[in-house]
This record gives structure tokens, sequence and C-alpha cells, in this order.
């Protein structure tokens, strides 16, 4: 648990020096790849708290429903300050 947090903060903390773009290809790289792991999980949730921290539009990926959230897998696109699902 604590080598999760300690991953969490040290991520977040690199990705404040990346641009929104670069972001964004971290992202899509990370939903193409395999497996769901404990530390993909972490460095996929730290990529969306950064998106989140910079004013982004997570709506179209993230939802809540009856005190559940749920995070869509899926490539992204910056448009207009939000974050769009990729077509497959």
């Amino acid at each position: 648990m604590a080598t999760t947090t300690n991953l969490y903060q040290h991520l977040l903390e690199k990705f404040s020096y990346y641009s929104t773009d670069e972001l964004i290809q971290l992202n899509n790289d990370t939903i193409l790849g395999q497996g769901w792991g404990s530390a993909k999980a972490t460095f996929r949730t730290a990529l969306l708290s950064t998106f989140s921290k910079r004013g982004l539009d997570l709506s179209n990926i993230i939802s809540k429903e009856d005190g559940f959230t749920s995070v869509k897998h899926v490539p992204v696109r910056l448009e207009h300050n939000v974050l769009i699902p990729l077509q497959s």
C-alpha cells in the first residue's frame, strides 16, 4: 500500500512537468498496453488526476451512478478543453 501511494505521489510530481499533449499520449499508450496490474492502475489514476488539476473536462470518460465511479479505459483526444474518447 505504501509503495502504491509513493508511486502515485512520484507520478503526480513528474506529470506536472509534462505537456497536456504528452500526457494524452501517455494515456493512450497505457490503454493500448496489455494487463492491468496495480502499478498500471496507479499510473492511469495519476494521469487522470493531473488532467483534472489542469481543469480538463473528464465527463466523457468518467461517470458516477448510484455512488459508483466508472472510468472508461479508452484512448482520448483533447477538444475544447474536453477529453473525448477516440472511436475504435
